[in-house]
């Protein structure tokens, strides 16, 4: 399971995987830059695995936030707000939606 940073996430989010994202666990310390890992599929392992968990969310406590088929839509909502959507409008949409499993009115 490969490291990709928030940054990498919201400007590809095309070409991430429909499984759910884990970031470190203070997300107070979450920007562009924070680096996550996608699981696994977890249809693919026995109902009592966790081997579909990345390693740093069984070591490290990393936390699930939200999956690729929400983080598509934060993005495609934001952007459909405006044409000039920046990273920045894009990161405060993925940390609204995930807080409140609610999308935010970019203004």
């Amino acid at each position: 399971m490969e490291l990709m940073t928030i940054r990498e996430i919201l400007s590809n989010p095309d070409k991430i995987p429909q499984t759910w994202l884990y970031l470190p666990p203070d997300k107070t310390t979450w920007n562009l830059d924070t680096q996550g890992v996608f699981s696994l599929d977890s249809w693919d392992f026995p109902p009592d695995s966790d081997e579909y968990l990345p390693k740093q969310a069984k070591n490290d406590k990393w936390i699930e936030t939200l999956d690729g088929s929400s983080i598509e839509d934060v993005v495609s909502y934001a952007q459909g707000q405006s044409d000039n959507v920046t990273l920045d409008d894009l990161f405060r949409s993925f940390i609204f939606y995930y807080e409140n499993d609610a999308f935010l009115d970019l203004d």
